[in-house]
């Protein structure tokens, strides 16, 4: 099951995240895996903005979905997106089932190739939310750096939105070409200035531009430089948990109903 941080009815995001799902398909990633989307838990709130404050409130709803989706007893695995983790740790808890978010999968699958890398943001608060979630995980060492392109989510799905069907067509708008500069212009800034050598990509919509994000830095002379996309980290952390049939550990993420309790965190 595949979760976004919430609904929005300014803006349509599910679309964005089936396309998703069918290049993995079509990539052959998803042999013999079914993969269901929810709409994600409505909060009353249609501000394009994104910080703290309305991290916050989509938690509490999120939460709920992860409770409900584990206990049906129909997932083998819960897949959260959005590109900051909202209410990740909490989720990891209440859920009998495995869990992986976007931000947390990327960082890890970086950190199996590489050494310095990049998370590129739409806004300057959620690259914020970003590095204290690195810190969180351990991985604070080799996120280097988390930049912004200066594009909001709603901003970037109000443009894609306008051709759902047909990928080819949106870059014909010079307003999807300028959200494209912008974050290779992060990326380019990122290899150059602070010497990554991988660049990730966690908002599901900047993620429908990887691919001509990558053409552009490698035009630049950065072939040997990797982008990861968000999403499909973390379908492939879920499958792999599934595979080796880990869940998250309850030491890690402790209730009150835990029998053997550590003397000491």
């Amino acid at each position: 099951m595949v979760i976004p941080p919430y609904q929005n009815p300014k803006v349509k995001w599910l679309w964005v995240l089936r396309e998703h799902v069918t290049e993995m398909r079509e990539r052959g990633q998803l042999a013999g895996v079914e993969v269901d989307i929810d709409e994600g838990y409505f909060i009353d709130s249609t501000t394009e903005w994104r910080d703290e404050e309305i991290f916050a409130h989509c938690a509490l709803g999120l939460i709920k979905k992860v409770r409900e989706y584990s206990e049906k007893g129909v997932y083998d695995a819960i897949v959260l997106t959005g590109g900051v983790d909202v209410g990740f740790p909490p989720a990891r808890l209440v859920s009998k089932i495995p869990v992986v978010g976007v931000a947390h999968s990327s960082l890890h699958v970086a950190s199996l190739i590489g050494e310095r890398c990049c998370i590129i943001q739409s806004t300057s608060p959620g690259a914020l939310v970003a590095r204290h979630a690195a810190e969180r995980y351990g991985l604070s060492h080799k996120l280097i750096s988390v930049r912004s392109c200066g594009h909001s989510t709603a901003q970037m799905y109000a443009l894609i939105n306008r051709f759902p069907d047909n990928k080819r067509e949106r870059f014909k708008l010079p307003e999807v070409n300028k959200v494209v500069d912008d974050i290779t212009a992060q990326g380019i800034a990122a290899i150059e200035k602070e010497r990554v050598d991988c660049l990730i990509l966690v908002n599901e919509a900047m993620q429908t531009f990887k691919d001509e994000v990558k053409q552009r830095i490698d035009k630049a002379g950065y072939g040997e430089i990797t982008i990861i996309g968000g999403f499909a980290a973390a379908v492939e952390m879920a499958k792999s948990m599934v595979n080796l049939k880990l869940v998250q550990l309850r030491r890690a993420y402790p209730n009150d109903a835990m029998l053997a309790k550590p003397e000491f965190y």
